[in-house]
């Protein structure tokens, strides 16, 4: 055993890293932070926290503590006390560490252009290297809505203006859909947290949207299921009758396919225990008029609008209705 003082206090980790190690979701985290005081990242140059060898100590001990039952603001109380007292808590030494990932020389806008002029050169090996750098350098949601997306869109420009092959074009999206999908997957499964279904609507072949917001909601705690593209929605009812899940989300990025989600939505009311439907997609980005004309709710233009949509329609006691 070790006391967790004996640990190192120089920050190198990023909240991403350390939440894979101790495994506690980074909304926990910041959480922790703020209500008990127990941890005080550092800020690097970029803005984001950074945590030492002491923090991960600190955080594997008080998740342990939680685990055994004890709550959080008595273990955050009692640590607070011993650490006064300089009677640090001893942790295994064995606490499993990571190998920090160095800190990104590029902004986001900067990593953007980059893996944008990669992957049109089809050099898989280096926009792994700068994917990786950007995962590693900055938040989830910075990640998605400043780096992932504006490549997305320059790809698409530069399809749609003839300037690459069909093939670099998918190549493309392949590349990042893969990454994005390895790390929804390596996100915990929270089977006691609102269950949330997350597709696109039939016809919808495109799916980095809903995956980015899949993989947003499961970061943020809610137990999702990304269903894919181009999802029959009979056969959806049928699933949602016997799963009966909180929340069902469909994205649409052509006008003809907002005519299915009204039908959906109505199907949906039909059940005994309807749930929350949400949409979105770009089809209600270049087609503002339409979110008025679709029943349920519209979870906004961004991502992080998305998430925020979802939070507050799944707040603890609240039922969904018809009308969601």
């Amino acid at each position: 055993m070790t006391l967790i003082s004996d640990y190192p206090d120089d920050p190198k980790y990023t909240i991403h890293a350390v939440s894979k190690i101790t495994d506690i979701l980074t909304v926990t985290m910041r959480a922790w932070e703020r209500r008990y005081q127990v941890i005080t990242p550092k800020r690097g140059e970029n803005g984001y926290r950074l945590y030492s060898e002491r923090d991960i100590a600190t955080l594997n001990w008080l998740k342990k503590e939680v685990d055994s039952g004890v709550s959080i603001s008595a273990a955050a109380a009692e640590l607070k006390n011993n650490m006064s007292k300089g009677a640090w808590p001893e942790v295994s030494a064995s606490t499993k560490l990571a190998t920090p990932i160095p800190k990104s020389n590029h902004t986001p806008e900067q990593l953007s252009s980059l893996l944008f002029e990669t992957l049109l050169a089809h050099d898989q090996e280096k926009a792994s290297a700068l994917f990786d750098e950007a995962a590693g350098s900055f938040s989830l949601e910075n990640l998605l809505e400043k780096v992932i997306a504006p490549t997305l869109v320059r790809v698409g420009e530069a399809w749609f203006e003839g300037r690459i092959r069909v093939a670099t074009e998918h190549l493309a999206s392949t590349f990042i859909r893969s990454k994005l999908l390895a790390i929804y997957q390596s996100k915990p499964i929270r089977k006691n947290s609102p269950k949330i279904l997350v597709g696109s609507a039939p016809g919808e072949l495109h799916e980095i949207g809903p995956i980015m917001v899949s993989l947003l909601l499961r970061d943020a705690g809610y137990q999702v299921e990304y269903l894919g593209p181009d999802i029959p929605l009979d056969d959806l009812v049928l699933y949602a009758e016997s799963e009966q899940p909180k929340m069902i989300i469909l994205s649409a990025t052509m006008k003809d396919s907002v005519e299915d989600l009204k039908q959906f939505k109505l199907k949906l009311n039909t059940l005994k225990k309807p749930p929350y439907f949400g949409f979105g997609g770009s089809a209600f980005v270049y087609s503002p008029d339409l979110v008025d004309k679709t029943p349920g709710t519209y979870l906004g233009k961004t991502l992080g609008q998305s998430v925020e949509s979802v939070r507050t329609l799944l707040k603890p006691g609240k039922e969904a209705t018809t009308a969601g």
